[in-house]
């Protein structure tokens, strides 16, 4: 089943420095910056000049109901991922592989987690509602090909379709009770080229994100960053969604230990983890 058949850094989630960029683009194939403009930037969002990180409910380990959204598109450009023993794997291939196994480990931490599946190319499409049974969303992206390349990426269609399909929960007093379940939104941006806008405004993105019962997360895989592309552009306008400082916003260019990496810090409960920014990982002898 084609999806054209179906008609269709440990980085920090504020926008990062300059040298914060340079230092995660260490170990990739370049690290020049992407063109975008100036105005381009502003069709998205503009990222926030401070974030407050505030927690409104209770830190639980509630069952999440996890909503993965994976690009499709093909850009002409598209590079592979080059194995250390020398094989390659086509880009969807791999993000596959990732996802596999952290639907696979995320319903051994708790079987009561649900995901769903969305496919975004020219139009987001709801694959697949929400299931405690992996398999069936493994099945789904299974069947998952690449699409054409788009001249455009309407985020507005995205969260508007999010918005139809949930209901959020509603506690009398948030910051005591906590929710039966909170929604989170994985999306997994693939497009070197095309800068995500908002064609149809952002009331019901605003809608979700202020919600303390919904999160958002994004895995931005990508080109090398070139002159030729528009890959830094891209990842500060992805950073600039996240409004809470709650969210997780990981990049990875052709690599695929990191991208597996990346795909293992979402495990993560979102009201248990720390903050992105927060983030440190140490190794230590034991006692």
């Amino acid at each position: 089943m084609s999806v054209n058949a179906m008609l269709f850094h440990h980085n920090t989630a504020r926008a990062p420095t300059t040298q914060e960029k340079e230092e995660n683009m260490a170990g990739e194939e370049a690290s020049s910056s992407g063109a975008s403009t100036p105005s381009e930037a502003q069709e998205v969002v503009e990222p926030p000049s401070s974030v407050t990180v505030e927690r409104h409910i209770p830190r639980v380990n509630c069952p999440e109901h996890i909503i993965l959204v994976v690009d499709v598109c093909k850009e002409e450009s598209n590079s592979p991922y080059k194995l250390a023993d020398g094989s390659k794997f086509p880009a969807l291939c791999m993000v596959k592989r990732a996802i596999t196994l952290f639907l696979q480990n995320k319903h051994a931490i708790d079987p009561r987690h649900k995901f769903a599946l969305v496919v975004l190319h020219e139009t987001p499409i709801w694959l697949q509602d929400f299931t405690s049974n992996p398999r069936e969303i493994i099945s789904e992206l299974d069947d998952l090909q690449d699409a054409s390349s788009t001249s455009h990426c309407d985020l507005s269609q995205l969260f508007d379709l999010i918005a139809q399909q949930i209901s959020l929960p509603q506690c009398s007093n948030p910051a005591l009770t906590p929710p039966p379940h909170i929604f989170r939104t994985v999306l997994v941006y693939g497009r070197s080229h095309c800068l995500p806008q908002f064609l149809g405004g952002k009331a019901l993105f605003s809608h979700l994100v202020q919600s303390p019962h919904f999160f958002l997360d994004i895995l931005y895989t990508h080109e090398p960053p070139s002159d030729d592309n528009k890959c830094e552009g891209i990842f500060d306008l992805l950073c600039g969604l996240d409004e809470s400082g709650l969210s997780y916003i990981l990049e990875v260019s052709r690599n695929a230990t990191k991208l597996h990496n990346h795909c293992g810090s979402l495990l993560a409960h979102p009201l248990q983890r720390p903050t992105q920014r927060a983030v440190h990982y140490t190794l230590t002898n034991g006692d």
